[in-house]
């Protein structure tokens, strides 16, 4: 097993020669290019939402009912040869592979040192793939608990790693998104090089990593908590604030470094400009990123790349309407685009309890459709009638539907919408839970109003939804200023509206240690399935075994027993 020592020794494992792989400059561009494009794919991007949205207390689905793979995950009935359990896990290590074949190729690159942007370009994409290999340990470690950290250079005897325990992986993982903010590039990517990840991505995935660590559903053994809620704060501050931060504040150098790997060491290995020390004052990145003002055109193709998005996954080519590379697999899941009876292919649909959270709150137009109503809104597109919705299902659960992708006819079809990965709406909403958290919830309740105050410009006038809101503008208010449980309370809520359908509720009820609860009360609410027959949703989820899943068993055998699995199963 990796202890957390082991996470910040320098020395290289393996003994594949790194230098065949990727020895011209371009060629790491073409490597990192690998690791978007798997995000692109229909397997990741299906995973984030079956595992994020689709299980929680957030959906019905189409599959709930029935039998395979999909209804046994639902219910809680599945095993561990599961398929879609194995895809998840599978998937993202195949980003983590392709990330550590760039990281290890750095040290091989050969280029014109006189070029000064050879190595400008070099670091960013350095720090893109720590990043990137951050967030694929991320999402397994939400998944599986602590898993198998992989070597940079594998070798024969290395391919079976044993698992880690849940404390380094994240501890990892928070090292990989320390060194990559270095790097990461302070200002936002635009135009022609849209989708790149910036350090305000980096900072905010930091943010979120630190929060999850902190939070009372995150079972760690070893980890000062409280101490995470700080870090946290100290990086929201700089990111939200605009607060001074030093480079030693980021990566905690003489904290976790120090006897390990001396500073000419450490800012080799991550080709840090020369003149970048410890007590180097970092960029000032808090007016990189903002709210896009105009929630209801922030899912459209005109608020792609806009200067909330953080990490953006393209399927369009950025102003026009043509298709790139493959289509938006969400269409089939969540932006119904064929009947949801279709054959291997799940549908969620928004239940009750979440419509009832918009009845006074305007982004319930852009949100989702209820009962079996599509608004006007979605009717007209550009001043010009257009008519009915074309494959919209209100076919099961509390017939409903989630509407915040919706594609209208000028804007092409469906599958040239981009994937949302992460917003600067959420950073904030984090932000505000780790300063009520730190003794601040005046300063959490401003913060929570930023976003409900972008929310408030649907009744403007000039918003495109406008016309068609139904919610009276005097229902729906800024929060007030309340004590520490009920600004809570306020914060999840909020994130729980402002973020519905884009893959993140599960997660969030896991870490907030809600999910035994939650699933009881999804059991006996659950509505009965087109034919009349139950919905098991809920009844068969075990606490202290389903809020974590089994390694895949296929997983477990090929590494004769050096992968362990799981408890309960």
């Amino acid at each position: 097993m990796f202890s957390c020592s082991n996470f910040f020794d320098p020395t290289m494992k393996g003994n594949v020669d790194a230098s065949t792989f990727y020895t011209d400059i371009s060629n790491i561009g073409y490597g990192l290019n690998s690791v978007f494009s798997l995000m692109q794919g229909e397997t990741y991007q299906r995973s984030e939402l079956l595992f994020g949205e689709a299980m929680s207390d957030n959906c019905w689905n189409s599959k709930d009912v029935g039998s395979g793979d999909y209804t046994d995950l639902f219910n809680f009935t599945f095993t561990t040869s599961n398929q879609y359990i194995l895809q998840r896990y599978q998937t993202n290590y195949q980003g983590i592979y392709k990330c550590n074949q760039v990281i290890s190729s750095i040290p091989y690159v050969q280029y014109d040192t006189a070029y000064n942007n050879n190595i400008l370009t070099l670091r960013k994409w350095y720090a893109q793939a720590k990043l990137l290999r951050a967030l694929f340990y991320f999402n397994l470690v939400k998944t599986f608990g602590g898993v198998s950290i992989q070597p940079e250079n594998q070798s024969l005897d290395s391919l079976t790693i044993p698992r880690s325990s849940l404390d380094d992986t994240y501890a990892y993982i928070e090292k990989d998104l320390r060194e990559a903010v270095l790097n990461l590039q302070p200002t936002a990517y635009v135009s022609a090089n849209a989708g790149g990840i910036d350090m305000s991505a980096g900072l905010g995935l930091l943010m979120k990593v630190l929060l999850y660590e902190a939070s009372p559903g995150t079972p760690l053994l070893n980890t000062d908590k409280a101490k995470k809620w700080q870090e946290a704060l100290q990086i929201g501050q700089y990111l939200v604030d605009g607060a001074n931060i030093t480079v030693n504040d980021i990566v905690k150098f003489d904290e976790r470094y120090t006897g390990k790997e001396t500073w000419d060491q450490f800012s080799k290995r991550l080709l840090l400009d020369p003149t970048v020390q410890p007590t180097t004052i970092m960029p000032d990145v808090h007016n990189a990123h903002g709210l896009y003002q105009n929630f209801d055109q922030l899912f459209r193709v005109v608020g792609e790349y806009c200067t909330e998005s953080l990490i953006e996954i393209n399927h369009y080519a950025y102003g026009s309407v043509t298709n790139i590379n493959m289509g938006w697999p969400m269409n089939n899941y969540i932006n119904y685009g064929t009947s949801p009876e279709s054959t291997g292919i799940f549908y969620s649909a928004p239940t009750n309890e979440l419509c009832s959270l918009y009845a006074n709150d305007p982004r319930g137009l852009i949100t989702v459709a209820v009962n079996r109503q599509m608004s006007n809104y979605f009717k007209y597109d550009a001043g010009q009638y257009v008519g009915d919705p074309p494959d919209w299902w209100f076919s099961f659960g509390d017939f409903n539907q989630f509407a915040k992708f919706f594609t209208w006819p000028s804007e092409g079809g469906a599958s040239m919408r981009n994937y949302r990965v992460f917003r600067y709406a959420e950073v904030l909403l984090i932000y505000a839970e780790i300063m009520n958290e730190t003794g601040n919830p005046t300063e959490a309740v401003d913060m929570v109003n930023r976003v409900r105050s972008r929310a408030m410009n649907l009744f403007n006038t000039t918003s495109i939804s406008n016309q068609y809101q139904t919610v009276p503008k005097a229902n729906f208010v800024l929060q007030d200023y309340a004590p520490y449980d009920i600004v809570r309370n306020d914060i999840l809520q909020e994130k729980r509206i402002e973020m519905a359908g884009e893959g993140d509720r599960w997660f969030e009820i896991a870490r907030l240690g809600q999910l035994a609860t939650r699933m009881a009360y999804i059991a006996t609410t659950a509505p009965a399935d087109a034919s009349g027959g139950p919905r098991h949703r809920g009844q068969y989820f075990k606490p202290g075994v389903n809020e974590i899943f089994p390694i895949p068993q296929q997983e477990v055998f090929v590494s004769n027993g050096i992968i362990k699995q799981n408890y309960g199963y």
